[in-house]
C-alpha cells in the first residue's frame, strides 16, 4: 500500500484492463473485500459488458445476450471509467499503455481483457458471440424450409469448454421435432463421453438428452477439416457426412508485451492470478494460460486475484488460491440441466447433474459477486420461480434463506451485504 506521509496517497491505485466478465467480477470483489483503501480504475475498450452466454438462444428467437452498462456499474462501484484497450505493460516502472499511446501508472494492475475468438474448422459456421448469429439464423430458415438435410456439431481439437455446441444441437433438434423436418443430426466430439468435464453422471443424462432429440453422437474423433459433403476425421480417412457444419471458435491469447505468455499468447499466472515474474499484477478470466475458459471459472479467478490486492491494501483478508469448481446450466429446449463438478484433479471429480437449480441465483454465470448485483441492481438475470436446493456460490457462506433475502447496494456500493 502507498504511504500517508506528506505528498504521499493513502489508497492503493488499481487499474483493472478489460471490461468483461472477469473485469467486473473483480471490480466487485474489489470493493465488497478492501473497501475504500483502494482507487479503482476500469480501462474498457467498450462502454459495456456482454453478457454473452445467452448468445446461442438468439437465432431461436428463445432470448438474447445481454449488455450491461459499465458506467453506472463502475458508478455503483465508486470507480472510474476510461475507454481504451490495454496495449502494453511496463512491470519494472508499473506503467500500462493503451493501444493509442496513453499510458497510464498504478499501484496494482488487473489483466482481464480476454481472448479473441478465431475461425477454427474454416468451411464451418461458427457461433463466435452475439455479434455472430447472423449465418445460424439463416441456417434455421433453410433447415425449415427442407433445404438441409444433414447437419452436424463439430467441437475442434483443444476446446475444452464446448457446452455452447450441445445447446446448439439440442436448441436445434427442437426446430427440427417442431417443424416434422427429416434432417439427420449428428454431434462429434474429442471427448471420451459428452460433457466429460462434468463427469460421469452428467455424462449419462446428456447422452441420454442426445439420443431421445435423436442426435448421433460420435465421441473420441479429432476434426480434422470440413468437406463440401461433411467431416473430415483425424488421423484416417473416415468421413461424418453433413451438408453444412456447425462449429465452435477458436480462442486466441491477448499477447502483452510484457508479461509472460505461453505459446498461445495467454498469460501465465500462479493460482492466485499472479502474473509470473511479476509482483504487483495480476490476471484472471479467459486471457489467462488456464485450458477451460468458461464464465464462471473466470469470476473464480478474478476473485482469487481480489483476495490478493485486498490483502496487500491492507484488508482483513486472507487470500485463496483458485480451486475450479465448473457450474454449467445447459439449455435444452425444454427443463435446462444444471451440473456442477470440481476439476482441480481431473474430470468431475466431485459431480452432480440436476434439474432443478446446483445454486443461487440459478444464472448461466454464477459469479460470488458478479450474480446477486445484476439479480437485483439491474433485474434483468433470469431467476427459477422455486426451483433449487442449497447452494453452492459462496455469497457469505450463508444458507439459502439467507442468500434469497434482498441484497442492498450503498449509496457508494463500497459493500454488498446481505
Amino acid at each position: 500500500m502507498v504511504g500517508t506521509g506528506p505528498g504521499r496517497r493513502d489508497k492503493t491505485r488499481v487499474l483493472i484492463a478489460g471490461g468483461g466478465v472477469a473485469a467486473v467480477e473483480g471490480l466487485l470483489a474489489l470493493r465488497a473485500l478492501a473497501g475504500e483503501r483502494l482507487e479503482i480504475e476500469l480501462l474498457a475498450p467498450r462502454p459495456e459488458m456482454e453478457y454473452r452466454p445467452l448468445a446461442v438462444t438468439q437465432p431461436f428467437d428463445a432470448g438474447r445476450a445481454r449488455t450491461y452498462d459499465l458506467h453506472a456499474i463502475a458508478k455503483d462501484m465508486g470507480a472510474g471509467v476510461r475507454l481504451g484497450a490495454l496495449g502494453a505493460v511496463r512491470p519494472g516502472e508499473s506503467n500500462a499503455v493503451t493501444r493509442d499511446g496513453t499510458e497510464i501508472d498504478f499501484d496494482v494492475l488487473f489483466v482481464a481483457v480476454g481472448a479473441t475468438p478465431g475461425i477454427a474448422l474454416p468451411g464451418a459456421i461458427t457461433l463466435k458471440g452475439p455479434r455472430y448469429t447472423g449465418r445460424y439464423r439463416a441456417l434455421l430458415a433453410e433447415l425449415k424450409d427442407g433445404r438441409v438435410e444433414s447437419l452436424a456439431f463439430a467441437a475442434p481439437a483443444g476446446a475444452a469448454w464446448v457446452l455452447p455446441l450441445y445447446e446448439l444441437a439440442l436448441l436445434t433438434a427442437d426446430v427440427v421435432a417442431k417443424h416434422r423436418l427429416d434432417t439427420r443430426l449428428s454431434l462429434v466430439t474429442h471427448e471420451a463421453a459428452p460433457l466429460e468435464l462434468f463427469g460421469q453422471p452428467a455424462s449419462s443424462a446428456v447422452r441420454r438428452l442426445l439420443e431421445e432429440r435423436g442426435i448421433e453422437l460420435h465421441t473420441a474423433r479429432y476434426v480434422g477439416g470440413v468437406t463440401e459433403d461433411g467431416i473430415l476425421m483425424r488421423p484416417g480417412t473416415e468421413r461424418i457426412p453433413a451438408a453444412r457444419v456447425v462449429s465452435m471458435p477458436r480462442l486466441g491469447g491477448p499477447w502483452l508485451p510484457g508479461l509472460s505468455c505461453d505459446r498461445e499468447g495467454f498469460i501465465r499466472t500462479d493460482r492466485h492470478g499472479l502474473v509470473e515474474g511479476t509482483d504487483n499484477i495480476y490476471a484472471a478470466g479467459d486471457a489467462i494460460a488456464f485450458p477451460v475458459k468458461q464464465g464462471g471459472l473466470a469470476t473464480q479467478q478474478a476473485d482469487a486475484a481480489a483476495e490478493s490486492i485486498a490483502a496487500r491494501a491492507g484488508a482483513s483478508v486472507t487470500p485463496r488460491p483458485f480451486r475450479p469448481l465448473l457450474r454449467g446450466m445447459l439449455l435444452t429446449g425444454g427443463a435446462p440441466r444444471y451440473m456442477r463438478a470440481e476439476i482441480s484433479g481431473g474430470r468431475g471429480e466431485s459431480s452432480d447433474v440436476a434439474e432443478v437449480a446446483l445454486w443461487w441465483p440459478p444464472s448461466k454465470i454464477a459469479g460470488r459477486f458478479l450474480s446477486p448485483y445484476l439479480g437485483i441492481r439491474h433485474e434483468e438475470l433470469e431467476i427459477g420461480s422455486d426451483a433449487g436446493v442449497p447452494v453452492e456460490v459462496e455469497l457469505e457462506e450463508k444458507p439459502r434463506a439467507a442468500i434469497k433475502r434482498r441484497v442492498v447496494v450503498t449509496p457508494r456500493a463500497d459493500v454488498l451485504r446481505l
